[in-house]
């Protein structure tokens, strides 16, 4: 039964392409060669390029998912839209008169909050047939007393000295953001409040000039 439904569907399509005209045809195969075109574009873009939104997902899941990282941090670990990265590599090269594709590195900083400690990420990824290679992915945590604690979940202080030491280069704004976050709270509040000061003095200046006006027609 279902092969004889599915038979007469199909009949029944194809009866109504044959019963087109030629332009009718024409645009329709028009369309479906470019949605061919458009989702195999999508495809080799997907396959070869770096998303740094899909590294960084990948990253909290194994981030939440340690547990040395929760014992020292707390969990839950949260992070926030401040992130820094940098692509490298890709295109396309000539080897032995073979053509092939570079892989391309993405290195992602960006800062996480725990329950009692707040950190910095690191994150190196290479893509290599279509899949994401994670060689670092460490942790950068400031203690209180005595120096920074530096947690590896993935690869080790090499890959730090990678391309003359580019993550350590990143680092730098990332940790300038970071220490204007305050700031920039505070400032914020700042203007809220005088925001509402302003409303507060605008609306008593209404309420004045509805009471003179009221008065004025009474009498």
């Amino acid at each position: 039964m279902v092969c004889i439904l599915l038979w007469r569907l199909l009949f029944g399509i194809a009866n109504i392409f044959v019963g087109f005209s030629e332009g009718m045809a024409k645009y329709g195969f028009l369309a479906l060669s470019s949605a061919i075109v458009a989702f195999g574009g999508l495809y080799l873009r997907s396959r070869f390029t770096i998303n740094p939104d899909k590294i960084y997902r990948i990253a909290m899941t194994r981030l939440n998912t340690n547990a040395g990282i929760l014992e020292v941090m707390g969990a839950p670990l949260s992070g926030t839209d401040l992130r820094a990265y940098v692509m490298s590599g890709g295109g396309i090269t000539l080897k032995n008169f073979k053509l092939g594709l570079k892989g391309k590195r993405c290195f992602l900083l960006f800062p996480i909050q725990g329950s009692e400690r707040k950190g910095l990420v690191s994150v190196e990824v290479k893509k290599k047939k279509g899949q994401y290679d994670m060689k670092l992915l460490a942790v950068d945590i400031p203690m209180a007393t005595g120096p920074d604690q530096r947690i590896f979940l993935i690869g080790d202080g090499e890959e730090y000295r990678v391309g003359g030491g580019l993550i350590n280069e990143l680092r730098d704004p990332v940790v300038k953001a970071m220490a204007a976050t305050k700031e920039f709270e505070d400032r914020d509040e700042r203007e809220d409040e005088e925001d509402a000061e302003r409303e507060l003095q605008e609306a008593e200046r209404k309420r004045r000039e509805e009471t003179e006006k009221l008065e004025k027609g009474s009498s």
